[in-house]
């Protein structure tokens, strides 16, 4: 299957690596040179104001978007026209652009917080690393749209995803994370 930017990553049920277990990831850029993507469904349990203490104290959920620049901030959003140097990734998904625009959009409400979810660190792959991983089955594919990622609470993100990629996976979706509490 090929890789575009802007799919969804569904980590398979058998993947057991501790920063990818049981996660969804947005894929905001792929190219010959490599792949970078968001987790889209791991709270760290902290808010932006602690991260950033200027930001006029919002209370804005952290994810963590992977094991890579754990000391940098990104985010992902559906506002990219209103904010200047935002990338595109696909359809109404952006990634980066102007903070200060992001911070006044939260402060005057003319950006949602359900348009905007913000990170720590991303998760990264050189070029080839992500379709050998796909090929040895840590990965599945997914085309996406917004509403499913940056509208959705984290715990429903990977069941649903998991049970879009068919029959043989549906069963996955309802396991508990340890199985010894099935």
């Amino acid at each position: 299957m090929r890789i575009l930017q802007g799919q969804i990553l569904v980590a398979l049920p058998l993947l057991n690596d501790g920063d990818f277990k049981r996660t969804v990831i947005l894929l905001a850029e792929h190219n010959k040179l490599g792949s970078l993507g968001f987790v889209m469904n791991k709270p760290m349990h902290i808010a932006l104001k602690d991260v950033v203490p200027d930001v006029y104290n919002l209370n804005l959920p952290v994810y963590y978007g992977g094991p890579v620049a754990q000391n940098q901030l990104f985010y992902v959003h559906t506002v990219g026209k209103q904010i200047t140097e935002s990338a595109h990734i696909q359809n109404n998904y952006y990634w980066s652009g102007n903070f200060t625009q992001i911070v006044d959009g939260l402060k005057n409400n003319t950006i949602l917080p359900e348009q905007i979810r913000f990170f720590i660190g991303y998760s990264g792959w050189g070029a080839g690393q992500l379709q050998k991983e796909m090929k040895d089955k840590h990965w599945g594919l997914l085309d996406s749209t917004t509403a499913e990622l940056i509208n959705k609470h984290p715990d429903d993100i990977w069941p649903e995803q998991v049970s879009r990629m068919g029959a043989n996976y549906k069963v996955f979706a309802n396991i508990a994370q340890e199985p010894s509490l099935n």
